[in-house]
């Protein structure tokens, strides 16, 4: 079941991202699909996987974006290969839904957020808890 919802989320925002735009190349496609996987793990990996490896994943997402200017390595390649502005963001629900409107940062509240979720939900674990 973990994995059927995984992929919807992931089909409905990769089909979203692409009824708005058009890329260029094979392997700006490639990118777009492998970029999307990655988008919809940080978003549901603490609630259906391992809350360990999406911890792991997630802090080296938050040092990536830190040490990066603010931006996603993957999202500035895949521009590239897909012709799009250099500056674009990469169109995930929270673009879609205009979420980044509301803050132009929500992204890092996400990732906090879910750092603190997979903390929580690891230390209830080594308690002896089974949420």
């Amino acid at each position: 079941m973990k994995y059927f919802i995984f992929s919807i989320f992931l089909l409905i925002q990769y089909l979203w991202d692409r009824s708005t735009s058009t890329c260029l190349t094979l392997k700006g496609e490639i990118l777009l699909i492998i970029h999307h996987i990655i988008g919809v793990y940080i978003y549901l990996g603490a609630f259906l996987f391992d809350p360990l490896y999406h911890l792991l994943f997630t802090i080296l997402v938050l040092i990536h974006w830190l040490t990066n200017n603010n931006r996603c390595e993957l999202t500035i390649i895949t521009n590239k290969y897909c012709g799009y502005e250099k500056e674009r963001k990469f169109q995930d629900l929270s673009h879609k839904l205009q979420l980044t409107k509301l803050n132009k940062n929500i992204h890092y509240y996400y990732l906090i957020g879910l750092i603190v979720y997979d903390i929580y939900y690891i230390f209830l674990n080594l308690k002896g808890y089974k949420i």
